[in-house]
């Protein structure tokens, strides 16, 4: 079987299952090394999940799940939250995209390379430190938060393009198996 190619530019246009979508949610071992499955590790997500603030389900919302994941280092403990949802549409998903960004005391990070058809990174100006990533992949739309990041994206990015690639694994019958690890080591190699 040929290794899966990493191009986060494919768009995610089929209809998954709940169990596809528990599928391409990373294990622990899948996101960076130090991170352990959390309290709320892998469940459905609900409606609310994949709308701003308290608002109602966005217009769209067919399905989603989340990841809760910890970290523990030798002088850091943070906490990384990971929601996707999927839409009936990718219209529909550019407009819950557009509107679940995080702007409030952040700040825009650059990256490397853009994550999915469209993606941002924000920190937050306070002293958390805590870092959103948001991708929008034809009719997904994936958000990461980590804590406690001291501004830095990169754990957010590899996360997000990880699980990007998970459902694009997914969606082409394969099992998802991509890591954050992996992507690393691929940003690495195109340097």
């Amino acid at each position: 079987m040929q290794p899966f190619k990493d191009d986060t530019d494919l768009p995610l246009t089929k209809q998954l299952g709940q169990s596809e979508l528990d599928q391409a949610i990373p294990d622990a071992k899948d996101v960076v090394p130090g991170y352990y499955r959390g309290s709320l590790h892998k469940r459905p997500g609900e409606p609310s999940d994949c709308a701003p603030g308290k608002d109602p389900a966005p217009t769209g919302w067919k399905r989603s799940g989340r990841g809760d994941y910890d970290y523990q280092g030798s002088t850091v403990s943070r906490e990384l939250d990971l929601h996707v949802c999927q839409f009936d549409d990718a219209t529909h998903a550019k407009a819950a995209y557009d509107r679940w960004q995080e702007r409030a005391e952040t700040a825009p990070v650059q990256v490397a390379r853009r994550v999915g058809e469209e993606s941002v990174f924000l920190a937050h100006s306070g002293s958390s430190g805590t870092v959103y990533g948001y991708a929008r992949s034809g009719t997904v739309v994936v958000r990461v938060s980590v804590k406690d990041a001291a501004g830095d994206p990169a754990d957010a990015r590899d996360v997000l393009a990880a699980t990007i690639t998970r459902l694009q694994q997914v969606q082409a019958g394969r099992r998802a198996t991509t890591t954050a690890t992996e992507i690393t080591a691929n940003e690495r190699a195109r340097r």
